[in-house]
């Protein structure tokens, strides 16, 4: 069952993904995707046709990334030899 993206095809659009390397969800449910082809973190709610583009950075062969204790995304940028973090969840 394809829960999101669309299975087989890869692209840019709100409802579709490009390598996606990492997925993750928080205490209410949400679904967050690494979509490393595209340079972004996803929010996607399962059970919805489409996602919302939380981050779009320059990434470069993005690998995982998690959520500290203040709500910030930390991403291993591995391509660009470094750790991030972006402050996008509010309290």
């Amino acid at each position: 069952v394809t829960v999101a993206g669309e299975s087989g095809v890869a692209g840019p659009w709100s409802y579709q993904l490009s390598s996606p390397t990492g997925i993750m969800f928080d205490a209410s449910g949400l679904m967050y995707i690494l979509d490393a082809g595209n340079s972004r973190i996803v929010r996607w709610t399962l059970g919805m046709s489409f996602g919302f583009t939380l981050i779009a950075s320059a990434m470069n062969t993005p690998y995982s990334f998690t959520l500290d204790y203040s709500n910030n995304f930390i991403l291993a940028d591995s391509g660009n030899h470094r750790i991030v973090s972006y402050n996008v969840m509010c309290g």
